[in-house]
């Protein structure tokens, strides 16, 4: 395959996958400037790897686990590196801000909600509020579907925790 080829084909897969690495940037940092350079990092290293993407898994998946896998990295990095986020409210509800169409004011809670979980919960539950199987969600994050169940079920509890203390 030429490389012109490769390259519309790539193009044509992360336009149709946008949402998927939005959605997962917007949970793992709280800038807008976190935001623009995680979706920068996810999408180098989908390019990375795309040529190595062999099908055995639906092409939303393989997306999924390397845009968690880049986030979680993402965060790694800068806590080593001693990056200081300065986290603004107002930032969140900026109308420049990348959003996954939502920002009413229930979607920004949620978002805060995610964001207090740690890295793995968080890859669950995004998985699980775009609509994964456990299967699906079992392959993406590497535990058992039973699990995956079980920490759904938490997480949902945390987070209606999370959200009643909110208020």
């Amino acid at each position: 395959m030429t490389d012109n080829n490769l390259q519309e084909r790539f193009l044509t897969v992360f336009e149709q996958n946008t949402r998927i690495v939005i959605k997962i940037a917007r949970a793992y940092t709280q800038t807008i400037q976190d935001r623009e350079d995680l979706i920068n990092d996810i999408a180098l290293e989908l390019w990375k790897s795309f040529d190595r993407f062999k099908g055995e898994s639906k092409i939303s998946t393989w997306i999924y686990r390397v845009a968690l896998n880049t986030s979680m990295n993402f965060n790694r990095r800068k806590k080593r590196t001693g990056h200081i986020s300065f986290y603004d409210p107002l930032l969140l509800n900026a109308s420049e801000q990348l959003t996954d169409q939502d920002d009413s004011s229930q979607a920004i809670d949620l978002y805060d909600c995610i964001n207090a979980l740690n890295a793995l919960n968080k890859a669950i539950i995004l998985l699980y509020l775009d609509g994964n199987s456990h299967e699906e969600i079992s392959t993406v994050t590497g535990i058992t579907k039973t699990n995956v169940g079980t920490r759904i079920g938490r997480i949902k509890d945390q987070i209606r925790n999370l959200l009643i203390t909110k208020k």
